[in-house]
């Protein structure tokens, strides 16, 4: 009668252990084989499978250890840091899921990815939109001042160019605001009136680009407005200011948002870090 060779020696009796994966196999296992005069017991089909198709690999004494099992240290698990996936969902409406960053058909909101990972990932979107907040405060803020001019003590902008030309400087400056600050509003607000679903960026795009279109026309061709539209001043009230203003709230508002989610998800990262990268399993004791 053969006797296996893979025995164990333990007070309770003898017990049989796959030679492939290093797991403890009961004698009245199915799996079993003889080889070269001795009959091995396995666990399951594929560890006999695998024996089969290659014996020596386990059997030869240089052979590494069984999948799992050590001769002197527990088996390892490696714990692999979880990947972003190519998968991005929106907050408000977990139903919409794209394979890319982008924004909400819904509501317009940024997408975010479904998949948190362990390194932080360049944040795109609140890079462009603390730029363009940046960009269009500093050309707010004249404008501003430019269209509070009244209340500034001995009005040195009056005294310095006239109305119609402070209207072309106001023009100058709430251009690259609106146009370019503000583009991203005017691509959602487009998209809700295709996708049919109204939200805020519809608002947003209408109130701003109906301001800076007036503005412009004001005064490009301020004789084609009656005099009933003209202030004291003698010109056609302009609201460049207003637009702009609009603009780069909307702009912080955005800024602000991005970075609460940011934070959120860094302290998701965070949680992840204290996860060990390998866990040792211990047996018996």
């Amino acid at each position: 009668m053969n006797q296996p060779i893979t025995l164990i020696k333990k007070s309770d009796g003898a017990v049989l252990k796959d030679v492939v994966c290093g797991m403890r196999v009961s004698p009245d296992s199915p799996h079993q084989i003889d080889y070269k005069g001795t009959r091995y017991a396995f666990c399951s089909a594929g560890c006999l499978k695998k024996f089969q198709q290659d014996p020596e690999r386990y059997l030869s004494p240089g052979a590494p250890p069984p999948q799992g099992m050590h001769h002197h240290e527990p088996p390892r698990v490696d714990v692999a840091p979880a990947r972003p996936g190519g998968k991005w969902t929106c907050p408000m409406h977990p139903e919409i899921v794209r394979d890319g960053p982008g924004s909400c058909p819904i509501c317009g909101m940024a997408l975010e990815p479904m998949t948190v990972s362990v390194e932080e990932p360049e944040n795109v979107e609140l890079v462009d939109m603390t730029r363009r907040f940046k960009v269009s405060t500093a050309l707010t803020v004249p404008l501003v001042l430019i269209a509070m001019r009244d209340l500034i003590p001995g009005q040195p902008l009056d005294q310095a160019l006239t109305p119609t030309r402070l209207a072309w400087v106001e023009l100058l400056l709430a251009t690259p605001v609106v146009v370019w600050g503000g583009w991203p509003f005017f691509v959602r607000g487009w998209e809700s009136l295709v996708n049919r679903n109204l939200n805020m960026f519809t608002l947003i795009a209408m109130g701003v680009g109906v301001a800076y279109d007036y503005s412009v026309i004001a005064t490009l061709v301020p004789g084609i407005f009656p005099a009933s539209f003209r202030g004291h001043h003698g010109t056609v009230d302009v609201y460049f200011e207003a637009a702009a203003v609009i603009v780069t709230l909307v702009l912080l508002g955005q800024v602000l948002e991005l970075r609460a989610r940011s934070r959120t998800g860094a302290a998701i990262r965070a949680l992840l870090g204290l996860a060990p990268k390998t866990a040792r399993r211990v047996r018996d004791g």
